[in-house]
């Protein structure tokens, strides 16, 4: 019993420490030019992601991100055009078979889920087709 009480508190500490690890994606450069990289779906949703970071990062030495550049660029296997409508497709797929599933009847939550389904794996399979790209100083 007490060496599970211990596994338990163990596994615990160490979930909340790497929990923790709000920067994950800052590569740290000995000039100060800090870079975040992040893969994401579509090209705004990179910078909040990427601040919070870059935020966190600074706090550590009790400074504030400055940003010297960011930028998004499409790095998918079709053409962006495609790419932003299967996304959108899916997205509303998803969306439209979730609330389906919540409401309707016996029928129509199955069919609900399917669509759903669908397109949530739609969605995955597309993947992120953006790179976002955050450059930063702590001052």
């Amino acid at each position: 019993m007490k060496n599970s009480l211990r596994l338990v508190s163990l596994v615990a500490i160490s979930m909340l420490a790497f929990g923790c690890a709000h920067h994950r994606d800052v590569r740290p450069s000995a000039s100060g030019d800090h870079k975040v990289l992040l893969n994401i779906e579509d090209k705004e949703a990179g910078y909040r992601d990427a601040m919070s970071q870059a935020e966190d990062y600074c706090k550590q030495s009790g400074r504030m991100p400055v940003i010297v550049n960011e930028g998004s660029k499409y790095q998918g296997n079709m053409d962006e055009g495609t790419y932003q409508k299967a996304k959108t497709a899916s997205k509303v797929a998803q969306a439209a078979g979730g609330a389906i599933w919540a409401m309707g009847g016996q029928t129509e939550s199955a069919v609900g889920g399917i669509a759903g389904l669908g397109g949530s794996v739609a969605r995955g399979a597309l993947g992120n087709g953006y790179r976002y790209e955050l450059v930063f100083r702590c001052q």
